[in-house]
């Protein structure tokens, strides 16, 4: 990938076809800046790695234009370790928010053992569901339940790229001019620079976001508490299920890759693009997925229907399963609860179960369950 070949008739085609301005918005958002001393923002740098590379952004005057900017795509894919093509397309399709996960097996090039490709896919579609879940809801949550059908109506929206070699690599394309969930009107592009983004980029956002901040999180719980660094880090988008969905794409701790590519007809945010999971990293995801599951300790509040019910043998007290949403302090889960009752409460859960009623309770959580109750009343309605 990074000798020098000549272009193929196909890709001169496509690089006379690039804007300078779509190309400069792309720079901008990869972290290049340009170099103070020339004019007209032709000479553009970056540091990286400890490396620093510049690229000679050309003008359509230029006879050569074409030549010009498939040196400027040669660059990007040396720096940018992936292939010209890729560079090439992300850069053409101006109205797609890509997401890019690179497999980095020890197998041969452009191939992963099946049930790697497999659970990468599964890890995939998860992302963008929680993803999309997360942007919806419009505030946090430690453990999402069962998700609403206009999730599952947007995620069946999302398109999957071609895999392509290098690796092993698969993207996820959300298309800016995509319907908006449970409208019949499409999300149109918004120019107004004050004006929210449209709905699939507020999508990508909250994925970059979740995979940034599990990024951190792992890292630190790698040199401490396993979980602690995770639960501080919900409001950023960290969940049990983008930690699981991430753990799933290394599966048998596979190194992966995730790059964002912002639509450039919609002004890109800036910041980091490409994030490396290692298989340390990959272990601690794993774990952090599991342990979010389990409540915290604190006095908890739950709101839900009764869906289990088990009497002790002595008839005096019982222990029931409520599935819905738990809040422990500033966290919230959606999730079934094991609660332990008195025969009192455990009569009047009977009572929700049978008709169907949602109840609120309130007590003390430690172990995972609630053992000490407070008080339990059956919602109206």
């Amino acid at each position: 990938m990074n000798g020098w070949r000549g272009p193929t008739p196909t890709e001169v085609e496509a690089a006379a076809q690039l804007a300078p301005e779509t190309v400069q918005s792309y720079l901008v958002t990869a972290g290049w800046r340009p170099h103070p001393e020339v004019e007209e923002q032709a000479l553009w740098t970056l540091v990286a790695d400890n490396h620093e590379f510049e690229l000679l952004l050309p003008d359509r005057r230029y006879r050569d234009y074409p030549l010009r900017m498939f040196d400027v795509l040669h660059t990007l894919s040396v720096v940018e370790e992936r292939g010209i093509e890729a560079v090439l397309a992300e850069l053409s399709a101006t109205d797609l928010d890509t997401i890019t996960f690179r497999l980095l097996p020890g197998g041969p090039a452009g191939t992963v053992p099946l049930v790697n490709g497999a659970d990468a896919l599964a890890g995939v579609r998860e992302l963008v569901m929680a993803s999309t879940y997360a942007t919806m809801l419009g505030r946090p949550l430690m453990v999402q339940g069962r998700r609403p059908a206009r999730v599952q109506q947007f995620v069946e929206r999302v398109q999957l790229g071609t895999p392509r070699a290098g690796s092993w690599i698969i993207s996820a394309q959300l298309r800016l001019s995509a319907m908006v969930p449970g409208t019949e009107a499409p999300d149109l592009f918004f120019s107004d620079t004050d004006a929210p983004d449209p709905f699939p980029r507020q999508v990508s956002l909250q994925a970059h976001r979740a995979v940034r901040a599990a990024l951190w999180a792992a890292g630190e719980a790698l040199q401490g508490d396993p979980v602690e660094p995770f639960r501080r880090r919900v409001e950023e988008g960290v969940s049990a299920n983008v930690c699981e969905a991430l753990a799933k794409l290394g599966r048998e701790e596979t190194p992966y890759e995730v790059r964002f590519g912002w639509a450039t007809s919609h002004i890109p945010p800036a910041g980091v693009r490409r994030f490396r999971f290692d298989a340390p990293v990959i272990r601690a995801l794993k774990e952090a997925a599991e342990r979010l599951r389990t409540l915290p300790d604190g006095r908890a509040e739950v709101i839900g229907l009764v869906t289990k019910l088990t009497r002790a043998p002595r008839g005096d007290a019982g222990d029931v399963v409520i599935t819905g949403e738990a809040h422990i302090g500033q966290w919230a889960a959606e999730q079934k609860v094991k609660v332990r009752l008195g025969r009192d409460l455990y009569d009047r859960a009977v009572q929700a179960h049978q008709h169907q009623r949602a109840v609120r309770l309130t007590g003390v959580a430690s172990r995972g369950k609630v053992e000490t109750v407070f008080d339990m009343t059956i919602e109206d309605g």
